[in-house]
């Protein structure tokens, strides 16, 4: 019967094509010019956000949560911050990138490309499947695990060699209430749990 209840779940349909995620445009950064220890950038396209900025040792110095209309403006002052090189860290519903800030001169600048980007799986539910779309800049291989609330694994399987997948669940022949969805790749867990009715 767990085997029948695995092999019900299995992907019932695998996409590979740019465009198959809803988060592949998920935030812009723009970054601006100012004088002295401020930065300024505005982000586009996102309502949730995460603003850190890390230190030495991966210390948080500072941490915002932020509810946007999709643009957000902002201006920081960094003159309490001595010279060095520190993390700007902004995490979305589906993105999670970094920055890096230098102090240097009584200067403070970001630079304009993240250092770190991932892309964060977003799952979506709709006539008994449940949709997993991951997209990424590299072939990096994917592992995706699932477990009822039981902690009854359900499914288990490592994609390789795609850009941007879309994998669906049939959840209709399982008698799970929740599904777990665990994913792993780019040094980073992401873990979710979605009622699966």
């Amino acid at each position: 019967m767990k085997n029948l209840m695995k092999i019900s779940l299995i992907a019932v349909l695998f996409l590979t094509a740019f465009g198959a995620s809803a988060n592949e445009k998920d935030f812009s950064l723009k970054v601006k010019s100012e004088k002295g220890k401020t930065v300024s950038f505005s982000i586009n396209e996102a309502k949730n956000i995460n603003l850190s900025i890390y230190g030495k040792n991966n210390e948080t110095l500072f941490d915002e949560k932020i509810n946007s209309n999709g643009v957000f403006n902002r201006t920081y002052d960094l003159n309490a911050f001595p010279e060095g090189n520190y993390i700007l860290e902004v995490e979305t519903d589906a993105k999670l990138a970094q920055y890096e800030i230098r102090i240097s001169g009584g200067t403070a600048s970001i630079s304009e490309k993240a250092i770190t980007e991932v892309f964060k799986p977003v799952l979506t539910k709709g006539n008994g499947f449940v949709t997993l779309s991951v997209s990424k800049l590299d072939k990096s291989p994917i592992e995706v695990q699932v477990f009822d609330e039981n902690n009854t694994e359900l499914y288990s399987g490592v994609i390789t060699d795609k850009t941007s997948i879309a994998k669906k669940f049939d959840t209709n022949t399982t008698g799970a209430e929740k599904l777990t969805f665990i994913v792993r790749y780019k040094d980073q867990i992401f873990s979710e749990t979605i009622a699966s009715r």
